[in-house]
């Protein structure tokens, strides 16, 4: 009878702490910190044309080289779409398959002075972290520069 009690007892407690651990590593995947890319230094300054062109050639070389780093892409802003959330979203060179730099909503209020001075047609710099090539190449958490 007491072996019963002392094994209930264990899964009882494994399981606890199961669920903590659990709830712990949800809590911090999200709420950890994001990169702040203005204090980092860009690892490559390209034209975006450059960047497209490097992925066109080769996607899997281009994904060694550039991502999951802080790069600086500038090019022709071709479209600029606000989201709900008011997350701003620049196309560069091509709409459909050139390359989309995405500012959060914080950092649209942040650097709102410089987001106004970019119109369509107009060359725009963006840095920000590469995150690859879905339909056009994503370039996240992006400050105008």
């Amino acid at each position: 009878m007491m072996k019963k009690k002392s094994v209930v007892r264990l899964v009882i407690w494994l399981l606890l702490i199961g669920i903590v651990t659990a709830f712990s590593a949800i809590y911090y995947v999200f709420n950890m910190p994001r990169r702040n890319l203005s204090k980092e230094v860009a690892v490559y300054s390209l034209a975006a044309k450059q960047l497209i062109n490097d992925y066109q050639i080769d996607e899997t070389f281009a994904n060694k080289k550039y991502l999951d780093k802080a790069i600086t892409v500038r090019g022709i802003i071709r479209s600029v779409r606000t989201l709900e959330n008011h997350t701003m979203i620049f196309s560069i060179e091509d709409a459909m398959e050139g390359v989309s730099c995405t500012l959060d909503s914080a950092d649209v209020v942040k650097y709102q002075t410089k987001l106004d001075l970019i119109k369509i047609g107009t060359e725009g710099t963006f840095k920000g972290r590469c995150a690859g090539k879905l339909m056009d190449i994503q370039i996240i958490n992006c400050i105008p520069q």
